[in-house]
């Protein structure tokens, strides 16, 4: 009896594998050769799911971006008032692993020469400034400035968890610095 394959499983499985050759080596390193190898197949296989390297980066961004919206997801808790929320996927931002930073960063630094990853990475943006932007109007009961400081937030997170990735502060100083800007913004 033939084999059954779930066509979206294989498809996940090589943009994954281009996902850890990004993380290990950069995007340069990200072949249909190399991802070939990676995920144990032949590069007609690879090249049968994805008939340009653009589309294999293009779901291999979109899985890292839903990587990175389940992890803020799980870490924040039903019900919790809005400040609480906040925290929470802040803390779950500067948390993210070594892998989800800098295939981040690997991808944001081809978005200038790639539209389709221009375009997704701008459209997460947008969402998780929006995102932010709603909890920061709810825990201030306020919408003054609320996206420039979802902005703020989001950068002092972005960095934090950069630091943290290079030891340059641990988990609890960058959990403190966050909370310091926390309580700036939203008065104690």
């Amino acid at each position: 009896m033939p084999k059954r394959v779930d066509h979206d499983v294989r498809r996940g499985e090589i943009a994954r594998a281009a996902l850890r050759l990004c993380v290990g080596e950069g995007l340069a390193s990200v072949t249909i050769g190399r991802v070939a190898a990676e995920a144990a197949i032949s590069k007609g296989l690879v090249q049968h799911y994805f008939p340009t390297k653009e589309a294999l980066l293009q779901l291999a961004a979109t899985l890292q971006r839903r990587d990175i919206e389940s992890a803020v997801a799980a870490a924040v808790q039903p019900d919790v008032p809005p400040r609480t929320a906040l925290r929470q996927v802040l803390l779950a931002l500067v948390g993210l692993g070594t892998e989800q930073i800098l295939a981040g960063h690997a991808f944001l630094a081809s978005t200038a020469a790639n539209p389709q990853l221009h375009r997704l990475y701008r459209e997460g943006s947008s969402a998780a400034t929006a995102a932010i932007a709603r909890l920061v109007t709810e825990a201030r009961s306020s919408a003054a400035d609320a996206e420039a400081e979802a902005r703020i937030l989001l950068g002092v997170a972005g960095s934090l968890a950069d630091a943290r990735m290079l030891g340059e502060i641990s988990h609890d100083s960058a959990i403190a610095v966050l909370d310091l800007q926390l309580n700036r913004l939203l008065k104690g």
